[in-house]
């Protein structure tokens, strides 16, 4: 049903495009795309997840499960959603799990692709109500060198801000943290 969707992860830190293509694209639609995914390469703290990316939110919040398909954790990354006129800006990039065989291909003028920019970011939500904020540093330090431009690291830090806000709004004493509605976007 959504074999002509390419999708790819652009990240700065390490400066990388990887093909998502084996990720399974469970829903899409113009508010949402929900995908089931195994990591790439073999982890000992995880084993993959299923991902909700809200497209007009700029967030990918990722279901996190262990090797027994054991809940561990909730990961949003503060994302940015480009279509293809992304892939044309990534001299010096690698290329990862077949990007660059795909960027040859005829599929890239026949597939709709999407790419998710990684503005790194990071809200963890732990089953315990522990939320952690990453890698604020690492997003100053792309800003500085001019690697991420100033709108985009501003993106980046209101939607924190805001997610943080609703996050912090619904705690209560009973609150199930591992629950979906905890972590969903108003």
């Amino acid at each position: 049903m959504y074999e002509n969707v390419a999708l790819f992860r652009r990240r700065y830190v390490p400066n990388e495009l990887t093909w998502l293509k084996d990720d399974e694209i469970l829903f899409m639609d113009d508010e949402r795309i929900v995908t089931r995914w195994k990591s790439l390469k073999p982890r000992k703290d995880f084993s993959g997840g299923v991902s909700t990316y809200y497209r007009k939110k700029g967030l990918k919040i990722s279901r996190i499960f262990d090797h027994e398909g054991h809940f561990l954790h909730w990961y949003c990354d503060i994302v940015l959603e480009q279509g293809p006129e992304a892939l044309s800006d990534i001299n010096g990039t690698e290329l990862k799990n077949g990007a660059a065989a795909y960027l040859k291909s005829p599929s890239l003028n026949q597939d709709k692709v999407i790419v998710f920019s990684d503005l790194l970011i990071d809200i963890i939500v732990n089953p315990n109500g522990l939320i952690e904020v990453a890698d604020l540093d690492e997003a100053a330090d792309m800003l500085q060198c001019g690697i991420l431009s100033r709108e985009n690291v501003s993106f980046a830090m209101k939607t924190a801000n805001e997610y943080l806000h609703v996050l912090y709004s619904r705690y209560s004493h009973d609150t199930d943290f591992t629950s979906e509605d905890f972590v969903k976007p108003v």
